[in-house]
């Protein structure tokens, strides 16, 4: 299709963190596309006075106060904020650009009021990648009160959004489901499978270390979402079988909890460091036999963490331990053929699916590259950009 000109809205996006937003953004521009992008940032030592040139990318950056650490309220209050603050930027450096489709995830649902006031400017079609169905995943995880004053916003906030939205990208067929079930008023024909892509790497082939256990490995975001308790006490629970070893990376609300409870139980078969450089991050998996993903069992919606990607990435096997609502267990066992699953409400059952894994450990190559090979045919970055050109090729037919 012609070229077309890509405003993005990120509450949180760098040039210099690789994530999955990054690998869109790079391959939109490296596909003839023009690409804007509007970053909320808490950077200091940015200059917010000006449009940056990444490579060609035109980028404004929203100056936010730092919400990833700091309380419940706190970071509700500065959610409220980002959609205005993105189209004060917007209207200050990019207003008079022509613009053919917006595309933004959640979250935030936040959003929402600003999205009719660049549909009406621009006439551009708004496509939002749904990667988090908020409020609800906040009353799972009991951070909010179900039908109270907040919820009652938020809720009302989440279907402007939703009405706004020209396009409603989900991340798995179970997410669709959800969405057609739980939100009626949405019309069918605005949902449509859009998976969480990655850049693929070359290949590379990591020399193996013999060694007498497996090294189960979970990297990432440390907070209530991740099931950081019950990953604890199934370490705990297998903390005298020596075949099995655990590494936890990462920072988050739960990061102080995980130091205490190994110091406390004396846990020689966990070895804990707080977030690192990407490149050491990625020494340290190459090393681990498997990567875990961690999901609370409280959750009612099917999260789809993109964590996978990155394990399939480097050809690492999966052990998913989630809710019973996500469809990723689908994707572990027997689509992708991956890894092994186990319900994050079981400890006993995480237990002997560990032990099942170490006494399997034969297959940890085959399910590895079961992985890297689904990823490069399912997940490769060039199908988002692809599913963003379709809807707006239907869109300019229906004109």
């Amino acid at each position: 299709m012609n070229s077309m000109n890509v405003l993005c809205l990120f509450q949180k996006f760098s040039f210099s963190a690789s994530t999955i937003y990054l690998d869109l953004v790079n391959e939109l521009f490296a596909k003839g596309h023009q690409v804007y992008v509007i970053a909320g940032s808490s950077d200091t030592g940015l200059d917010y006075t000006k449009v940056h040139d990444n490579g060609g990318i035109k980028t404004a950056y929203v100056a936010l106060p730092d919400q990833f650490h700091t309380d419940k309220i706190r970071k509700g209050l500065i959610q409220l904020t980002i959609g205005y603050k993105m189209l004060s930027v917007i209207r200050k450096f990019f207003w008079n650009e022509h613009i053919d489709i917006v595309i933004y995830p959640t979250p935030p649902i936040t959003l929402a009021p600003i999205l009719p006031k660049l549909s009406k400017h621009y006439g551009a079609l708004n496509y939002l990648m749904l990667k988090d169905i908020f409020p609800q995943n906040a009353v799972d995880l009991k951070m909010m009160g179900e039908k109270g004053l907040l919820h009652r916003y938020f809720s009302r906030m989440e279907k402007k959004l939703y009405a706004a939205s020209d396009v409603i990208g989900c991340m798995s067929n179970a997410n669709i489901e959800y969405i057609k079930q739980n939100n009626k008023e949405v019309p069918a024909e605005k949902l449509e499978l859009f998976p969480n892509t990655v850049r693929i790497l070359q290949k590379v082939t990591y020399e193996k270390t013999e060694k007498p256990y497996v090294t189960f490995m979970f990297g990432g975001n440390l907070g209530k979402p991740q099931a950081v308790d019950f990953l604890l006490d199934g370490i705990k629970h297998l903390e005298d079988y020596d075949a099995a070893k655990f590494e936890i990376i990462g920072d988050g609300t739960e990061a102080d909890k995980v130091v205490e409870f190994i110091e406390k139980n004396e846990l020689k078969n966990v070895r804990f460091t707080k977030q690192l450089p990407r490149d050491e991050y990625e020494k340290r998996l190459a090393k681990a036999d498997i990567g875990l993903v961690m999901l609370s069992p409280d959750f009612t919606i099917p999260n789809y963490p993109s964590r996978i990607l990155s394990y399939m990435q480097m050809s690492k096997p999966i052990f998913a331990v989630t809710d019973r609502v996500t469809d990723i267990h689908a994707l572990v066992t027997y689509e992708a053929r991956c890894g092994w699953w186990c319900a994050s409400d079981d400890v006993e059952s995480f237990a002997e699916t560990i032990k099942k894994i170490c006494d399997e450990k034969d297959k940890l190559t085959e399910y590895g590259e079961n992985g890297r090979k689904y990823l490069e045919e399912n997940f490769a970055v060039a199908r988002s950009v692809e599913l963003l050109e379709n809807a707006l090729s239907r869109a300019k037919e229906r004109k």
